[in-house]
């Protein structure tokens, strides 16, 4: 059976940026308690890895009083970072995503500006969470598609407006631009971001051209990643056998009966040595 491994998979900038942080911090401040604000990427087996060497993930800001906290690549709410920053007994050390910090200054420039922003997302991701912080409650909102489209937006067609849309850093720009769309047809002025991440389209595109040549497909990493899911979903519109995992143990041999070809792909989030694992276990169910 052979095996082909996205080049794209595994860790991007950002996450790898993020877990280098948080390792260097053991090495700067070896005296002092480390905490991450939420999992510092979404990978339980990273989270684990890290609170090995002494990194615990906190809920909130309340959880500690003294201490060194690291922002997660995600990003926090404008309020959280507000409450960090206000206590001297407190180190931030900034491992936002890059691609996530410029999104929120956009959010805060068109918010200055008076727009009505738009987030393309998930509501209740951290990294949407923390984009809508930066804008005025009563002007932002984040919708998961065109079907999300307030009524009130669209009906607006003879009115002069001001919109500005966004995008989740880890949003396909399929559904970006099918959201962009629906704003064609208003009057007004509306701008549009693309705060998508490349690497996130780049793997995108590698896994939907892998799904299309290979009998099977692994899509590896946490079950709560965000960017893993949709590789999933996406691969899953292509070749019907498509399997989202984190760990090697969750593989099944009978997935890979009569299988001649398989593809593995994997989210940001995902470690080398996680996916190398992976294949080393399908190498033995083959």
């Amino acid at each position: 059976m052979k095996i082909k491994l996205a080049t794209t998979a595994g860790f991007c900038f950002g996450v790898k940026r993020a877990v280098n942080l948080a390792v260097r911090a053991t090495k700067d401040y070896p005296d002092q308690p480390i905490y991450t604000l939420g999992p510092i990427i979404h990978n339980p087996q990273v989270v684990e890895n890290l609170e090995e060497k002494g990194i615990h993930p906190l809920d909130s800001p309340e959880d500690v009083d003294h201490g060194i906290i690291i922002l997660r690549s995600h990003g926090v709410t404008r309020q959280e970072l507000t409450q960090l920053n206000s206590n001297p007994a407190i180190t931030v050390i900034d491992a936002t995503c890059p691609f996530v910090r410029r999104a929120q200054e956009i959010v805060a420039q068109m918010k200055q500006e008076n727009y009505q922003i738009i987030i393309v997302g998930e509501k209740h991701h951290p990294e949407v969470a923390g984009l809508i912080s930066y804008g005025d409650p009563a002007h932002t909102l984040a919708i998961s598609g065109p079907e999300e489209m307030p009524a009130e937006v669209i009906q607006h067609q003879e009115a002069p407006h001001k919109i500005a849309l966004l995008a989740q850093t880890t949003q396909s720009y399929e559904n970006f631009n099918s959201v962009a769309e629906c704003l064609l047809p208003l009057k007004g002025e509306t701008r549009c971001f693309n705060t998508i991440c490349n690497a996130t389209s780049d793997r995108q595109q590698e896994s939907s051209a892998i799904a299309t040549e290979t009998d099977c497909m692994i899509i590896i990493g946490g079950f709560s990643s965000a960017n893993t899911t949709r590789l999933y979903q996406l691969c899953k519109s292509i070749q019907p056998c498509s399997y989202h995992i984190e760990i090697p143990e969750q593989l099944q041999a009978k997935w890979f009966a009569g299988i001649q070809t398989v593809g593995v792909t994997a989210g940001a989030s995902t470690p080398k040595w996680l996916i190398e694992k992976v294949i080393h276990k399908i190498n033995n169910l083959s």
